[in-house]
């Protein structure tokens, strides 16, 4: 007999900052691609569709606003934890999001898995992939932070720079290049590698609900997680992670949101492709 246990995986404050992340990343990608794509009809078109010049800079400004402040959010809960709760493990074991060398034998373990010659590791609370995937978000924003800063504020940048070296390198320019490509890299991996990690493997079609309902199901734990399920059970908290399974109403508010997001970024990664794939002929 199937089991309903669910347990919970997310939190309600990292549901919503990763709501947030989710708001601005689109809204700076929808905003901000058809500026390096304007060469393209669906370049021009679809920033026409935001409202063109002075309108859908102000929604890429707000956006980035946005994704200050889940930044700010995050870094916060961390220094929450780490500094007033005195809470351990966040930069080390089981429960950190930093590379560690598990993180190597699991990679190891998986290739030979994937090639038939070994078992499917069992994985913890983060798998190899989410740590990468959570470190290059940081510092993809941490760059384009600070190029988009300098592109917004142009004139107060160029101020604050020593004379000797505004007058050899073009600044702005330089961070032009940089937020573009950076820009483009992010969406690639967003909504390819991210999503076919998350969101396109076969038994979570058409969307893993985790991130929007916290919960998973015993099933999915044991399948995806077995060393953290096995590392809670031993340690006596398996239980303490017991919720409720989502109502019928949250699973299909997570379909609605996620499926239409998800669909978006496939055509704005095919198109992406292409158009760079014509370049490079």
């Amino acid at each position: 007999m199937k089991s309903n246990t669910n347990y919970l995986r997310f939190t309600l404050f990292h549901r919503f900052c990763h709501f947030l992340t989710i708001i601005s990343f689109f809204g700076l990608v929808l905003t901000g691609l058809p500026l390096a794509f304007s060469g393209y009809d669906w370049g021009r078109w679809l920033y026409e569709l935001f409202g063109g010049y002075p309108t859908a800079g102000y929604i890429h400004r707000v956006s980035a606003l946005i994704t200050f402040f889940a930044g700010f959010l995050h870094f916060a809960w961390l220094f929450f934890n780490v500094s007033i709760k005195k809470k351990k493990g966040f930069f080390w074991g089981p429960n950190s999001m930093l590379l560690q060398p598990r993180d190597l034998f699991d990679v190891i373990a998986d290739i030979k898995w994937f090639i038939g010659i070994g078992k499917r590791p069992n994985f913890d609370r983060w798998i190899y992939w989410e740590k990468f995937e959570y470190l290059s978000l940081m510092w993809g924003t941490i760059v384009m932070a600070a190029t988009g800063l300098i592109l917004w504020f142009p004139v107060q940048f160029t101020k604050i720079i020593p004379v000797s070296v505004a007058s050899i390198f073009d600044i702005p320019g330089i961070a032009l290049i940089i937020h573009r490509y950076e820009a483009i890299l992010a969406a690639v991996f967003i909504f390819t590698i991210h999503f076919i990690h998350t969101h396109l493997l076969p038994e979570k079609m058409p969307v893993d609900e985790s991130i929007f309902t916290g919960r998973i199901t015993e099933a999915e734990f044991k399948h995806e997680r077995l060393g953290e399920y096995e590392r809670l059970k031993n340690q006596r908290q398996l239980d303490s992670f017991k919720v409720a399974p989502p109502s019928l109403f949250a699973k299909f508010l997570s379909r609605l949101i996620a499926v239409p997001l998800l669909i978006t970024g496939l055509i704005l990664v095919s198109l992406m492709v292409s158009a760079l794939v014509v370049w490079a002929l």
